[in-house]
């Protein structure tokens, strides 16, 4: 797995306790930090791979919101990039379908956001995130730079 360089780690920003960026004043509620039982649905994308089954969208839907079922999470931890399909069932969270901290067992991640795969061969993102969402400019650049440096070579970043 690539290491970032130190200059890559402070551009991203500290690792931070969900929340602790955004400044929302909520907790992780139950099955929020259940990792377990999706184990075998996280992917480590840090190896510039794409998931099996992987979830394609037209760009158009992709960048006006119509490709909600195609949609995943995203967070940059210490040991690298990993997501999961939104829709992947929760059961044991209120919401009913994971989220950020799902990935993360409740605990620290870097950076956090929404990701689409496109049909067209780019993947899409955003920083969307109340958990562990990018709050400067610097660490959103940092971002596209990181999923580069992981492997992926067309980005484009949504707003």
């Amino acid at each position: 797995m690539p290491k970032p360089t130190e200059e890559q780690l402070k551009n991203l920003g500290e690792p931070i306790k969900p929340f602790q960026r955004t400044g929302f004043k909520r907790k992780v509620m139950e099955g929020e930090n259940l990792k377990e039982p999706f184990d075998t649905i996280i992917y480590d994308a840090t190896e510039n791979d794409y998931p099996q089954n992987i979830l394609l969208s037209n760009p158009e839907d992709i960048e006006t919101g119509k490709a909600e079922n195609a949609k995943y999470l995203w967070v940059i931890t210490d040991r690298g990039l990993t997501i999961i399909p939104e829709q992947t069932q929760n059961l044991q969270a209120q919401r009913g379908v994971v989220c950020h901290t799902n990935l993360t067992e409740g605990g620290f991640a870097i950076q956090g956001g929404e990701l689409w795969f496109g049909n067209n061969g780019f993947v899409y993102l955003n920083n969307k995130s109340g958990r562990y969402g990018a709050t400067t400019l610097v660490e959103r650049n940092a971002i596209i730079d990181y999923f580069y440096f992981v492997g992926y070579r067309n980005v484009k970043q949504l707003k």
